[in-house]
């Protein structure tokens, strides 16, 4: 019992030896006797960054919360017709891997689905749908980022961006 316990706890201790060496010993730095006050800085919006007030303002308008909506309404509606449309092609795309071989690779299974156009007539329609879709929703991302540049620009320009809270249309 005694040499179970000796094989046991010797190699058991030495790396707890190693780990508590490694971990304690590493050298700490002095601390000052007296740290140096912090200097006060004032935050200051930035050309990339607009001020809090104009984003308050922005938030109270209603044109802006309008934009807004339409726009959310908008990519909602563009990613609800993608999931239908992705949901048909991933039925296509089990039946083009049921008619392969086991094992047979992504890049097999679209080049069934590309040369068999009676076999999936609708891989081809709902393929073409699924890029009009995407180029949809990148044009409606696009247009809203547009219409706010456009607005925080003319905020900029009325000096709302300085922290002068007035509403413009």
């Amino acid at each position: 019992m005694r040499h179970i316990k000796e094989k046991a706890v010797a190699p058991l201790g030495a790396v707890l030896c190693v780990c508590a060496c490694l971990v304690g010993c590493e050298r700490r730095e002095t601390a000052p006797s007296s740290p140096a006050p912090a200097p006060k800085v004032q935050p200051v919006a930035t050309p990339k960054e607009p001020s809090p007030l104009s984003i308050e303002a922005r938030a109270k308008d209603k044109d802006y919360q309008a934009m807004l909506k339409g726009s959310v309404a908008a990519q909602r509606r563009t990613l609800a017709e993608r999931e239908k449309i992705e949901s048909r092609l991933a039925v296509l795309r089990e039946r083009a891997r049921k008619a392969l071989p086991e094992g047979a690779t992504d890049a097999q299974v679209l080049e069934e689905l590309e040369n068999n156009p009676r076999k999936y007539p609708a891989w081809r329609e709902l393929s073409a749908a699924m890029k009009a879709n995407v180029a949809e929703e990148e044009k409606l991302k696009a247009a809203a980022q547009s219409a706010l540049r456009q607005r925080i620009l003319r905020e900029k320009t009325a000096g709302r961006a300085q922290g002068a809270p007035t509403v413009e249309k």
